[in-house]
């Protein structure tokens, strides 16, 4: 049997799109939420979590960001996902039927310009798929749904437009995460390392520790803060650098990372995607 990932969203979601993709042969694990999905990978129910991290066309997901720190789980891929909305009506209706609209809030903004043309009511759904599911389910004859290919499939839907979307460059990043880390290393390989970090509370530290990359010739890939905690005074910062630990010169800049942070943890190092290279 294949392997289990855990995703959030109901089945026809763009992150079991992503599964599918990224593990042809594994059974995929719907979740209501993030945290679900995640603690169901800590717990060992799955193999792996697919969950999201940044899309090209909203920015970063906001809630990973908050979850990530609490959780116990390691990055072990990164994939690229890329999101084709589809407009979808029930299999018993006609186009001409169609007076609202349904999807998630994001799916609806990236499909606005032909919104604005069919001039439909807008509904805001939970989520693409669940907008399709409903649709299908309750016979509802009057509305379409913004949703996968997979969400058609699925739900016995009529796609009659299938490139609804703004832009035809949507690309979902998803972190494929897992209780193992990785620990082997390639030098043949290209590697991203990932880490949270807090520096200490005194003049220049944040400067120092991007010195510290500079100086060991460290490209860093990805930087961004968030703050926590009542008084708002703690900010911890999300990294990304290219480069493996094992190498002398991010090894050189790392310990120069833990000179100046109150707290260093390592999310996960990871091969990069083949998907870079095409860019």
């Amino acid at each position: 049997m294949g392997k289990k990932i855990s995703f959030q969203g109901v089945k026809g979601a763009y992150s079991h799109l992503a599964v599918q993709e990224f593990f042809p042969e594994s059974e995929p694990v719907p979740c209501k939420t993030f945290e679900i999905a995640i603690s169901k990978a800590e717990s060992e129910q799955v193999d792996f979590a697919m969950i999201p991290i940044e899309n090209s066309a909203a920015g970063r997901v906001a809630d990973i960001h908050r979850l990530l720190p609490k959780s116990d789980l390691h990055i072990n891929f990164e994939h690229f996902q890329r999101v084709e909305h589809k407009l979808l009506i029930h299999s018993e209706s006609k186009i001409e039927n169609i007076k609202k609209i349904i999807s998630h809030e994001q799916a609806l903004a990236q499909c606005s310009n032909k919104i604005q043309k069919l001039d439909f009511d807008i509904l805001v759904g939970a989520d693409t798929a669940g907008s399709a599911k409903n649709i299908s389910e309750n016979k509802v004859l009057d509305t379409a749904a913004i949703a996968s290919s997979l969400a058609a499939d699925i739900y016995t839907l009529k796609i009659v437009d299938e490139s609804f979307a703004n832009s035809k460059n949507n690309i979902t990043r998803f972190y494929v995460m897992s209780k193992d880390e990785n620990k082997d290393y390639d030098p043949q390989k290209k590697y991203i390392s990932s880490f949270l970090f807090a520096v200490n509370n005194t003049p220049g530290s944040l400067f120092k520790v991007m010195g510290g990359f500079a100086t060991n010739n460290v490209n860093m890939i990805k930087l961004e803060s968030y703050n926590y905690g009542a008084n708002f005074v703690i900010t911890e910062f999300y990294c990304e650098i290219e480069g493996h630990p094992d190498q002398e010169n991010t090894k050189l800049a790392l310990e120069d990372m833990n000179h100046y942070c109150s707290k260093v943890r390592k999310l996960g190092v990871f091969e990069k995607s083949s998907y870079r290279s095409r860019q």
